[in-house]
C-alpha cells in the first residue's frame, strides 16, 4: 500500500468525500452540505486519510477514509462520523484516525468520548473496544432502517 498520511479536510476535499460517502453508507449518507458546515463548526475535528500513491499526475492524493468529531474540551467529546473506503479497510486507518482523534482528546484534557455503532457492525465494535470503549447502553431503532446502536463511551484515567 502507498503511504497514507493524515492531515484536516478542507473544503477542496468534500466532492471525494461525499462519494467515499456513498460507498460507506449508501442508505444513509450525510449531504455535501453537512460536510461543509463540519468544514466550518469551530467544535469540529474533521480528518482525512490520504492515499499519497493514489493521486499519480495529480497533486492531490485519493482520499481512503474520513472521521469527523465534535470535541466540547474539557468535558465530552462526540464521534459524527468514520468511514474509510472498501479497498482501504483492515489496513490500520480507522484506527489512526481514531488515534488522532484521542490523542486530541489527551491534549484538551476531554476526559469522556461517545459514540454509536451498528449493532450489526462488528469489526468496528472490535476496534472500538480494543481502544477502550466500552458499551453503555442501546438506541432502539436508531437507524432509519430500524437497526438498533450500541452506545459506547471511553473514559480516560
Amino acid at each position: 500500500m502507498a503511504d497514507v498520511f493524515y492531515r484536516l479536510a478542507k473544503p477542496e476535499d468534500i466532492e471525494e468525500i461525499v462519494r467515499l460517502e456513498a460507498v460507506c453508507f449508501p442508505t444513509e449518507p450525510w449531504s455535501r452540505q453537512m460536510f461543509l458546515e463540519e468544514l466550518e463548526n469551530d467544535l469540529a475535528l474533521f480528518v482525512v486519510a490520504e492515499d499519497a500513491g493514489a493521486g499519480e499526475g495529480s497533486s492531490r492524493g485519493r482520499i481512503a477514509g474520513y472521521l469527523i468529531a465534535w470535541v466540547i474540551a474539557p468535558v465530552e467529546c462526540q464521534i459524527g462520523s468514520i468511514a474509510v473506503l472498501p479497498e482501504y479497510r483492515r489496513r490500520g486507518i480507522a484506527r489512526q484516525l481514531l488515534e488522532i482523534l484521542l490523542e486530541t482528546c489527551r491534549k484538551t484534557k476531554t476526559p469522556e468520548t461517545y459514540l454509536e455503532v451498528r449493532v450489526s457492525n462488528a469489526a468496528a465494535i472490535e476496534l472500538y473496544r480494543s481502544l477502550g470503549f466500552e458499551t453503555d447502553g442501546l438506541r432502539k431503532s436508531y437507524y432509519q432502517d430500524g437497526e438498533d446502536a450500541l452506545t459506547m463511551a471511553r473514559h480516560e484515567e
